[in-house]
């Protein structure tokens, strides 16, 4: 029952409330710009879809037509999907432009250092 439970949790709490925050981003865009590219588009519904995939899901799990083996390998697939995007997100990240990091070490003091 235990991968029942966190997959439950998981597409409850995090997958939904993720894809609807990504439907509700798109939208802004779309309102500011007047209209929707086919991009935009094509993204909107495939956010709809996922979103819907997902309560279908869930819908299931509450209905006791899924075992806890196939929890097991959704739970498995979606958190690795899941960490998979988020190292997408790392990928626009650049240390390069982190400037609290590491700018002012030629001005670390040790203890033993009495100039001051």
């Amino acid at each position: 029952m235990a991968y029942i439970t966190q997959l439950k949790h998981l597409i409850q709490n995090e997958l939904i409330p993720d894809v609807e925050e990504h439907i509700d981003d798109i939208f802004e865009s779309i309102a500011s710009q007047k209209d929707a590219s086919p991009q935009e588009r094509a993204q909107l519904e495939d956010m709809q879809a996922l979103r819907d995939e997902y309560k279908e899901l869930l819908s299931e799990i509450n209905g006791g037509q899924i075992d806890e083996e196939e929890a097991e390998q959704l739970y498995t697939e979606l958190t690795s999907m899941r960490e998979g995007d988020e190292e997408e997100d790392d990928l626009y990240y650049d240390e390069d432009e982190d400037e609290d990091e590491d700018d002012y070490d030629e001005f670390d003091l040790d203890e033993d250092d009495e100039q001051y």
